[in-house]
């Protein structure tokens, strides 16, 4: 099972704003059930997303309020944040659709476990790593693609394939390639240029350097852990 360094398996340090505590609403019925299928049994990345999700009392919401197929929130608990995945109201259907549920949770459950990780091409491999490796895991295959568990959906497929057709080694070049999102060794090239800089100017460097500093725990964490966590998943796992 994956195993995440320290760096990026606390859900301490929230880059975005804590709903006010209010009321929790009960998970959705069919997206539990979904996370318990992701779940059930294997030695699997469902298997580790569930048991992350449980550990910190996530809840599931199907929500009319957002654009896309799914998003995700932080509302305040116990002392404690809690994660909120939720998928789009017009997603509701009779509760069956439980594979397809369980990619698009996975997606959102890779992007509260990456959080801390600057957003860059590698950042992006591994949240399609979480939901294309769910994907596989409930046996889907690359010929049902663009169609997940029934449901046609383009935009899942295209991530799921952005992390299939390429290994760890070569995807987050693949994913910079098409212009939105750069490598974590194009940002750091760049973070080092804009320190030299601004030592140049005579300004202060603390906060560029800790940037700096981010991104090559980001490429540490990613060439060593992350790689060779997905070399075992393949071992365990043959997508056909």
């Amino acid at each position: 099972m994956r195993k995440l360094a320290s760096l990026f398996a606390l859900f301490l340090l929230i880059p975005f704003s804590v709903n006010a505590a209010a009321p929790a609403a009960a998970s959705d019925g069919a997206l539990t059930g979904a996370v318990a299928f992701m779940g059930d049994g294997g030695d699997g990345t469902g298997v580790w997303l569930s048991e992350w999700l449980r550990a910190r009392g996530a809840r599931y919401e199907f929500s009319a309020a957002i654009s896309g197929t799914s998003a995700r929130r932080i509302d305040a608990g116990a002392g404690k944040p809690v994660p909120v995945l939720l998928l789009n109201e017009s997603l509701k259907g009779d509760g069956k659709a439980y594979a397809y549920y369980a990619v698009l949770l996975a997606r959102e459950a890779g992007e509260f476990i990456y959080m801390n990780v600057p957003e860059s091409a590698e950042k992006r491999y591994m949240v399609y790593a979480c939901m294309a490796e769910v994907y596989f895991e409930l046996y889907g295959t690359r010929m049902d693609l663009p169609v997940i568990g029934g449901v046609k959906d383009e935009e899942a497929a295209a991530q799921i394939n952005a992390w299939v057709w390429d290994g760890p080694d070569s995807g987050p070049d693949s994913i910079a390639r098409e212009g939105k999102y750069k490598t974590l060794a194009a940002l750091a090239g760049e973070a080092r240029l804009a320190i030299e800089q601004a030592k140049q100017d005579g300004k202060d460097t603390a906060a560029l350097e800790k940037d700096l500093s981010s991104l090559e725990k980001a490429q540490a964490y990613y060439a060593k852990e992350f790689c060779q966590q997905e070399k075992y998943w393949w071992t365990l796992y043959k997508p056909g």
